[in-house]
C-alpha cells in the first residue's frame, strides 16, 4: 500500500493520516495463505459475516462502463472493505480538507473505507484485480453519487 496526495505523488500520506480519516489498513501475509487466521480474527472483531470475490480484467465484459461507475465520486452507508488477492488498483478518498488522497492497493492489502466517506476507485495500467469484499450483512454495493 502506498498513499499520497492525488495531485503530487511525492507528497506521501502516512498511515496515521489515513487513520485520522478513519481509513484502516491491514497488511496480510499472502505466503502459504498465512492471511486466513488474521482475516478470520478481523472478521469476528468487526462483525463481517459475509464475503464474496470480484475479478476484473481486460476480458471482463463491459469493463470500461463498470470502471466509469466506480470512478464516479460516491459514498456508501456501509464500510467498503476490500482485500486484494491479485492485481492492483487505487482508492481515492476525500480528506477533511476536501483534497484527494490516492491509496494504491495491491496483493495482500486489506483496506477499510468508512461509511459516508466520498471516494472512487480505479484500476492501474494492468487493468486487472481480484478482490475479496467483506460485509456485515448480505453482500451489496450501493453507491450514493456526490453530484
Amino acid at each position: 500500500m502506498r498513499s499520497y496526495f492525488y495531485d503530487n505523488e511525492s507528497d506521501v500520506v502516512s498511515l496515521d493520516y489515513l487513520k485520522e480519516h478513519n481509513v484502516l489498513y491491514f497488511p496480510m501475509d499472502m505466503e502459504n495463505e498465512n492471511y486466513k487466521e488474521p482475516l478470520e480474527a478481523l472478521c469476528k472483531e468487526r462483525g463481517y459475516k459475509n464475503r464474496d470475490e470480484v475479478k476484473l480484467s481486460k476480458e471482463t465484459p463491459g469493463l470500461e462502463d463498470k470502471l466509469k461507475i466506480f470512478f464516479e465520486e460516491h459514498l456508501h452507508d456501509d464500510e467498503e472493505i476490500r482485500f486484494i488477492l491479485e492485481g492492483c488498483g487505487f482508492f481515492d478518498i476525500r480528506d477533511k480538507n476536501d483534497k484527494w488522497v490516492r491509496i494504491r492497493v495491491e496483493k495482500g492489502d486489506l483496506i477499510i473505507v468508512p461509511a459516508n466517506m466520498y471516494h472512487r476507485f480505479a484500476l492501474d495500467e494492468s487493468r486487472k484485480i481480484h478482490a475479496m469484499r467483506l460485509f456485515t450483512d448480505a453482500p451489496k454495493w450501493v453507491p450514493i453519487n456526490r453530484y
